[in-house]
């Protein structure tokens, strides 16, 4: 069941983040659609929405050694940059798919960075979504 997915992208609604400003990225764009559950959600985030988030105490700043930093709540994460790879953030986010009331990176997105990624659990990702835009 893909119980904890729901109740993930029930918390990003409450955030009520301005759209155009952030889109779901890393696996929620899989978990939307029913392809697997998800443990947290990263959210990738405009410049001016990050520094706006980062003033607001409830979101702890936090960071991944070779990453960057990023703002956490309720398994909810922020990110102002997106590795590996080289990603105009404001472009994924402007052409975010909108499902269900949130935006989301496209899968053929998710593909690249996926795969550019190449941890076993990507490659099953890779997978998963290539069976899911062929059917």
């Amino acid at each position: 069941e893909i119980v904890m997915s729901k109740n993930l992208f029930k918390k990003v609604k409450e955030l009520n983040l301005p759209l155009g400003g952030f889109a779901l990225f890393g696996s929620s764009p899989i978990c939307v659609r029913g392809l697997r559950d998800c443990r947290d959600v990263d959210i990738i985030v405009t410049k001016d929405l990050w520094d706006e988030c980062r003033l607001n105490k409830e979101w702890e700043t936090k960071e991944k050694p070779g990453i960057g930093q990023y703002l956490e709540k309720d398994e909810i994460e922020l990110w102002k940059n997106w590795v590996p790879g080289t990603w105009d953030l404001e472009k994924l986010i402007r052409e975010a798919e909108i499902i269900d009331g949130l935006p989301f990176v496209r899968l053929e997105t998710v593909v690249v960075w996926k795969k550019l990624r190449g941890q076993e659990k990507d490659l099953k990702d890779v997978e998963i979504i290539e069976k899911f835009l062929k059917d």
